[in-house]
């Protein structure tokens, strides 16, 4: 009996520290097309102090959320408040604790920032927005708000690592069109969005966007067939009824973070919900596309067929007008 107990006794700490470091490494878990995957992952990144050592992250702090404002009734002036959590890498890492996901998040964004890199010779500066280099990540039961410097986890969840790839694919197209070479996509055009979001599902090496971090309903798929042009399913309309019906506790609580997302968006953008395509679901036109070029090519040559294709949008708003301009005078100068 002894015994016995002794055996479940070291079961449930395995259970409890399954994740826990080992050297430099770290057990994690994430939702890959419905299946709970593991995998170790590096943790050089935590020196022996338990400090976070990264040339593109300055600092990350961790915190649980308390509330969510939204200035004007403005859905894009989100106001998120939360309550420091004090982290301590001295320690083996448990799973599923605040170190856990901050190691999960910190791994991530520099895969994917080292995949940027790659793709583009290094001339993305993605310490040049200087804000996006402070991390802050936290627990809070809307997931679905993530942005680029912050990240938040339900307790317990298993999210696919696509949530770090499309939120740092947002700082390098930002720069790719803001800063070098200043591609015209736009604005967040769903052109933006579907080029964008190529390299996220190809980086993770999977069609899914959004396992364990979006509503099921709103999940996106590469493998399913978007058509052209967008259909009113792809419309913004479209989009917030698949997030109330994600939500039906939470559009009953008119104080409910969801509700008030819900309300201010529906009510911010009224004249156009019926119009206009919403960039994220829409741009699935786009990478659906690229994603039955990359089975057929791989990934490689896919990957850099889609970053030169970036390149040459360049080429052609800028350098086409110009020679445009040069074959008009040369054609009226005499025997051309």
């Amino acid at each position: 009996m002894m015994r016995q107990k002794l055996l479940v006794f070291l079961l449930l700490g395995l259970s409890i520290f399954g994740a826990c470091t080992s050297g430099h490494r770290l057990g994690v878990r994430y939702l890959d097309r419905g299946r709970l995957r593991t995998e170790t992952i590096p943790t050089d990144f935590i020196d022996a102090r338990g400090g976070i050592v990264s040339p593109h992250i300055r600092s990350v702090k961790f915190s649980r959320l308390d509330s969510v404002d939204f200035p004007g009734n403005n859905p894009d002036r989100m106001k998120i408040h939360s309550t420091a959590i004090e982290l301590d890498f001295t320690r083996p890492i448990a799973r599923y604790s605040p170190e856990y996901y901050t190691a999960y998040t910190v791994h991530h964004v520099e895969k994917a920032i080292a995949y940027y890199n790659g793709l583009f010779e290094g001339r993305i500066d993605f310490n040049a927005l200087e804000d996006y280099r402070d991390l802050e990540v936290m627990f809070g039961d809307v997931p679905l708000f993530s942005s680029p410097k912050t990240f938040i986890f339900e307790a317990g969840s298993n999210p696919s690592p696509s949530l770090f790839f499309h939120e740092v694919g947002h700082r390098a197209f930002w720069y790719l069109e803001g800063e070098w070479p200043k591609v015209r996509f736009g604005g967040l055009s769903y052109i933006h969005m579907g080029l964008l979001e190529y390299f996220t599902v190809s980086l993770n090496d999977s069609p899914v966007v959004g396992e364990d971090f979006l509503p099921v309903k709103t999940i996106r798929n590469a493998s399913w067939l978007y058509p052209y042009p967008a259909p009113d399913s792809l419309r913004l309309g479209t989009t917030m009824s698949l997030l109330a019906e994600s939500y039906p506790e939470a559009m009953r609580d008119p104080q409910s973070i969801v509700y008030r997302y819900w309300r201010a968006t529906t009510e911010t953008y009224k004249d156009f919900l019926d119009r206009a395509v919403d960039n994220h679901r829409g741009g699935m036109i786009v990478t659906s596309t690229l994603w039955r070029i990359r089975e057929q090519l791989g990934r490689a040559l896919t990957d850099r067929l889609v970053a030169q294709a970036i390149l040459t949008l360049c080429i052609y708003y800028y350098a086409l007008p110009r020679v445009c301009f040069c074959i008009t005078r040369l054609s009226k100068i005499k025997d051309f």
